[in-house]
């Protein structure tokens, strides 16, 4: 039991921030509905813990569905507040970095800026596809296409 107990909670260690940045980068969710819905998805993971196959995707699942539950009973916008947990926040600032500094990716058809943005946040494809709806191959294709087309206005703004 005590095996499985460190797995979760290195498990939680490792992806809270991680799926708090993907609501938040990803799906646009205020920063306070994205811990509610990652925290809450990782309380109910707990008592499954042995039975999921594939917790990553399942919290990612559960957390996009209880985001979406607690925006649409929501009012305003972004809090006034920082993120509670400091390596979210530090997570978040990557995330935020490499959007806003990609200018390029806003420039990419709308199904390879969603795969990029995943794998910004350090979703495998696998993971991606399940996310989007789709198999592992068109994610990974579509990242391909994404990663090339970034490649090319790179160099472009390089030669400029």
């Amino acid at each position: 039991m005590g095996s499985e107990a460190d797995g979760y909670e290195a498990f939680f260690q490792g992806q809270y921030p991680r799926v708090v940045a993907m609501l938040i980068a990803f799906h646009k969710f205020a920063p306070h509905i994205a811990e509610d819905a990652t925290a809450e998805a990782m309380t109910r993971l707990l008592p499954r813990w042995d039975k999921v196959e594939a917790p990553l995707a399942w919290v990612r699942t559960v957390a996009i569905r209880q985001a979406v539950h607690l925006a649409m009973g929501q009012q305003d916008g972004l809090p006034d507040r920082e993120l509670a947990d400091a390596k979210a926040a530090e997570d978040l600032a990557a995330v935020e970095l490499a959007l806003m500094a990609g200018s390029a990716v806003q420039a990419l058809p709308p199904r390879q800026q969603e795969v990029m943005t995943l794998a910004l946040v350090d979703m495998t494809p696998a993971e991606i596809a399940e996310v989007l709806g789709c198999t592992a191959e068109q994610a990974r294709g579509n990242l391909a296409h994404a990663r090339r087309s970034l490649r090319n206005a790179i160099r472009t703004e390089e030669e400029e």
